[in-house]
């Protein structure tokens, strides 16, 4: 077996196991969330919203920023690990005691005396994952992810539990909050007696100058991504009202769900793969292609049907008080369908170690972003006309990274754009399908019976258009699909044989 094939197939394993980690942690979650739409009023869900934007952006600091370093470090050893373990502590443990601290002016920002109790508790959290960061990019850099998928299964499901109880027993908004700090508390606790690092009482200043040297950059990239998501849910949550956050962040979480599970698992396999290849710029260029089209092949029918299908699935999952959030949801369906291409792209340039790179870029872009935003704001003032400017910004950063990334690694930009057009072009066709079904079921038929068909329709189109056209990417998974059958067949036989 080739070096290539031994790589791909390493690859395609660390993808399944990082996807059912995404996926079953995110499901707990994603159930958990549905029942408190239920059973909370949009109102207070939009006021959660509020206080996950100071979470989030705290978060950054300790949990998507320096760690890399560990990942893209061909030789990180085990006092790079404890180096950066405890100033992760130190740093979560300040985090921790500003937002502390910070409650009672965010509450009066807001003016809702809740927050206060809310922040101090969620903020939990961040110490924890300070912790388990540290832990996750040891896993990311020796790619043991089934040993993660275990860990981050059972947190979620346990911590799942005790979310659904609290939210039937009536406690509304705790329910989310105990959901999860239990669940990363229970990560943390699985992953130690999984992982073999243990931390250490050790630090190195020079290993840390080292580490901190391509972290930075990550961090403050990282800052800019979140504030710059999270600004839109400031600006709505003050400008106009906890409802249309709500809307807004309900809109957001359907797509988000989906693309960010195959999103996330590309980025955390992708960076340890390219780092050793970081040295092979055609080769590196190569894999990033596979991944990108890869990805937008999986997510486009996925995506542009729920778009097509949002009225059903809202009013199914949440009830027809929370339809108006289809809106949103159906902007932020091709929002999403966009990012796994840029993430690609930011894992190549990472793997080069070009930190610097990937800053620039994040600048370029964000400062259009925060223009199209104050644009919206300014002209429209609603709280739609923000969701389409995050549209805009996002299709703008294709064409941004995809310069720098041709330049840079040699993924060039005419490909980048025909690999998302491939797929965008059947599930076109596909949406179109779907919604003239809808139509004709509409009225006749109970809303899920129409989403039922409509689902089994819009797959079936689409997987035979990529038969009868022979879309590469098709072939591919089918491929793989049949050799890892075969495989199992085999080893079946020669364990009957053996027996």
């Amino acid at each position: 077996m080739s070096n290539n094939e031994v790589s791909r197939n390493k690859v395609m394993k660390g993808l399944f196991w990082v996807y059912l980690e995404n996926i079953s942690a995110q499901l707990v979650t994603f159930i958990v969330s549905i029942i408190l739409a239920r059973l909370l009023l949009p109102n207070d869900y939009g006021l959660i919203a509020l206080v996950t934007v100071f979470i989030n952006i705290a978060n950054v600091f300790v949990s998507s920023s320096f760690n890399m370093s560990l990942v893209q470090k061909k030789d990180a050893d085990r006092l790079d690990y404890n180096t950066l373990f405890w100033f992760n502590c130190v740093l979560s443990v300040v985090l921790y005691a500003i937002l502390f601290i910070s409650a009672p002016l965010i509450a009066e920002y807001y003016e809702n005396e809740l927050l206060i109790p809310i922040i101090r508790v969620l903020s939990l959290s961040i110490p924890l994952s300070a912790y388990n960061s540290i832990q996750v990019a040891y896993v990311n850099s020796k790619m043991t992810f089934k040993k993660s998928f275990i860990a981050t299964s059972a947190g979620a499901v346990i911590s799942g539990i005790i979310g659904i109880a609290m939210a039937y027993k009536g406690d509304g908004l705790w329910a989310l909050v105990a959901q999860k700090v239990i669940n990363i508390f229970l990560n943390t606790i699985f992953l130690s007696a999984i992982v073999d690092w243990k931390p250490r009482l050790e630090f190195s200043w020079v290993r840390f100058k080292s580490l901190f040297q391509f972290g930075w950059k990550i961090l403050v990239t990282g800052l800019m991504f979140t504030g710059y998501s999270e600004l839109r849910s400031l600006v709505i949550g003050k400008r106009y009202s906890a409802d249309d956050l709500a809307y807004y962040n309900r809109g957001f979480q359907f797509p988000q769900f989906i693309a960010s599970n195959i999103d996330t698992t590309i980025t955390r396999v992708m960076l340890p793969t390219l780092s050793k290849s970081q040295d092979d710029v055609k080769q590196l260029a190569l894999m990033t292609r596979r991944a990108a089209k890869t990805s937008a092949y999986i997510m486009t029918p996925i995506l542009f049907g729920l778009a097509v299908v949002g009225n059903n699935v809202v009013s199914i999952l949440l009830t027809d008080k929370w339809l108006p959030c289809v809106p949103y949801l159906q902007i932020m369906c091709i929002v999403w369908w966009l990012q796994p291409t840029q993430s690609c792209s930011i894992q190549a340039i990472n793997a080069i170690g070009r930190s610097d790179v990937y800053l620039r870029i994040e600048i370029i872009s964000k400062v259009l972003g925060i223009s199209l935003l104050i644009g919206a704001v300014a002209i429209f003032n609603t709280p739609f006309a923000i969701a389409v400017s995050m549209l805009i910004g996002q299709i703008s950063a294709v064409f941004i990274y995809g310069t720098f990334v041709q330049i840079h690694v040699g993924y060039r930009l005419i490909d980048q754009i025909k690999d998302l057009l491939v797929p965008g072009s059947l599930g076109i066709v596909m949406a179109v399908g779907v919604y003239f079904v809808g139509t004709l079921f509409t009225g006749k038929f109970g809303k899920l019976i129409t989403l039922l068909v409509q689902t089994v329709f819009g797959a079936f189109i689409y997987i035979t258009l990529s038969h009868v056209l022979k879309i590469e990417e098709y072939n591919y998974l089918r491929n793989i699909i049949i050799r890892r059958k075969t495989s199992t067949e085999k080893c079946c036989c020669r364990k009957e044989k053996s027996q």
